[in-house]
């Protein structure tokens, strides 16, 4: 018995030291606060969650014509392979990207198994704006979508 509750704390701080050493959500600090999407209509952006529990949480929406055309729940969450960047868009079934590297002002997320995108890219600029990438196509590896951000109000609807 003293052994196997020996080996099963040994497994445990194995596990928190690995998850200590690898890549944390705290280091997506940067995401947190609302986006306005630039040159798109006002309401349109991404709101993220400062880091907590692990886990930062996003919502997406996109607007024309006073209308909401497409919307996502976005998550990057720690597990024990890395960090993950999940998105469910417009209702459909969460996808799951996997971290595929972390750098002070930017992050990538692949899944090769997704039709598109295959990658999610979120990036910091020197200027505080933030642009995310979509790219990667099982039929057009060059396609890509850019979505520059600039900080908004989280109070109200900002045109940018």
């Amino acid at each position: 018995m003293i052994y196997r509750f020996a080996a099963v704390l040994s497994c445990t701080l194995l596990a928190a030291g690995a998850l200590a050493d690898a890549e944390r959500a705290e280091q997506l600090g940067w995401l947190a606060g609302c986006w306005a999407y630039v040159g798109a209509e006002a309401g349109s952006g991404e709101t993220w969650t400062p880091p907590a529990g692990g886990t930062l949480l996003a919502t997406a929406r996109d607007v024309r014509d006073g209308r909401i055309v497409s919307y996502e729940f976005q998550r990057i969450v720690e597990e024990a392979s890395g960090l993950a960047f999940y998105a469910s868009p417009s209702g459909r079934p969460e996808v799951r990207f996997g971290l595929k590297s972390l750098a002070a002002t930017e992050v990538v997320f692949e899944n090769a198994e997704n039709d598109f995108p295959q990658r999610v890219i979120y990036r910091l600029a020197q200027s505080g704006d933030i642009s995310a990438r979509i790219e990667g196509a099982k039929d057009d590896p060059a396609r890509a979508i850019d979505f520059p951000m600039k900080r908004s109000s989280c109070d109200k609807a900002e045109k940018r």
